[in-house]
C-alpha cells in the first residue's frame, strides 16, 4: 500500500530536488485537491441534510488547510513552537473581544446539529419573515417577500421563538368573518362547506371547521378553518377568502360593520322667573 504521509512527500520532494517555493506550492495544491475531493464525496451522500453537509465540509476543510499550512510554514523555516505560543496569546485577547461572535458560532453549531431549519423554509423571527437562503455558522440569511435580504445572528434564533411555516405538508387556512346578528349560522356553515368542496386547492381531509370567537359589539365573529398544501398556502388563502365573500353575497349573508346610534336629547325649556 503506498505511503501518503507527510514524511513520504518530503522525501519525494527532496528526490526531485524541488526548491522551497515549489514545496510550499505543492502543499497548498494538495490542500486544494483534498478539499474538492471532500466536497465531491459529501455531495454523493443524499441522506445527509444540506446544513450537515455544509458543517462537515467546513470542519474537514479547516483541518486539511491547517495541516498543509503548518507543513508549508515548516518548509519556510518558521519556528512553529514560537508561532503557536504567540498565536495562543493573541487567541486569548481575541477571545475576550469576540465573545458575541463565539456565542453566535456555538449557536450556529446547535442549529445545524438539531436540523430545525432547512434551506428554503419560510420562517418568522420577531417582526422579520422570509425564506431561508443560507445557513452559516455565525448567521442565517433570509430573503423577505419584498426581495430584500436580512442577516440574522444565530444567537437570536436560539434565544427567541422561531415560527417555521414550512414544517409539514399541510397547513390550515383561517379566515375570520364577522356577520350580522340574526344570521342563520347553520346556513352559513353549509355555504362554507360547499365552498371548500368546490375549491380545488382546499383539501377534503381534515374537514372544514367553524369556530366561534366572540359576540362583538356589532357582529358575531367566527373563524372558518380549512386545510391546504403548505406550498400553496398564500394563493389558497386568498382564493378561499374570495370564494367565501362571493358565496355569502350570493346567499344574502351580510358582513357586519360597526354602527353607532346617536340620540339627541331634547333641550330643556328655561324655567320662568317668578
Amino acid at each position: 500500500m503506498p505511503d501518503f504521509s507527510f514524511a513520504h512527500w518530503q522525501e519525494w520532494c527532496a528526490a526531485y530536488k524541488l526548491d522551497v517555493a515549489g514545496r510550499v506550492l505543492l502543499y497548498l495544491l494538495i490542500a486544494l485537491l483534498l478539499s474538492r475531493a471532500v466536497a465531491s464525496v459529501l455531495r454523493r451522500l443524499p441522506h445527509l441534510p444540506a446544513t450537515v453537509q455544509l458543517l462537515l465540509r467546513r470542519i474537514i476543510n479547516a483541518v486539511i488547510w491547517m495541516l498543509c499550512s503548518l507543513q508549508a510554514l515548516q518548509e519556510l523555516g518558521i519556528n512553529l513552537m514560537s508561532a503557536l505560543g504567540a498565536a495562543g496569546v493573541i487567541g486569548v485577547a481575541v477571545g475576550f473581544a469576540a465573545q458575541t461572535s463565539l456565542s453566535n458560532l456555538i449557536s450556529g453549531l446547535f442549529l445545524m446539529g438539531e436540523r430545525s431549519l432547512r434551506l428554503g423554509d419560510y420562517i418568522h423571527v420577531g417582526s422579520t419573515e422570509g425564506s431561508v437562503e443560507a445557513i452559516n455558522l455565525l448567521s442565517i440569511r433570509i430573503r423577505c417577500p419584498d426581495n430584500s435580504v436580512v442577516r440574522i445572528p444565530c444567537e437570536m434564533l436560539i434565544k427567541n421563538p422561531v415560527t417555521n411555516e414550512s414544517h409539514g405538508e399541510r397547513r390550515r387556512c383561517d379566515i375570520v368573518v364577522g356577520v350580522e346578528y340574526g344570521t342563520d349560522l347553520r346556513h352559513l356553515e353549509e355555504i362554507a362547506r360547499e365552498v371548500v368542496e368546490t375549491e380545488p386547492y382546499l383539501l377534503d381531509e381534515p374537514p372544514m371547521l367553524m369556530r366561534f370567537r366572540e359576540f362583538g359589539d356589532s357582529s358575531i365573529n367566527l373563524t372558518l378553518c380549512a386545510y391546504c398544501r403548505n406550498k400553496d398556502y398564500y394563493d389558497t388563502r386568498y382564493r378561499f377568502a374570495r370564494a367565501l365573500y362571493e358565496a355569502f353575497n350570493r346567499e344574502g349573508i351580510s358582513f357586519a360593520f360597526p354602527t353607532r346610534t346617536l340620540i339627541r336629547a331634547a333641550a330643556k325649556e328655561p324655567s320662568s322667573r317668578r
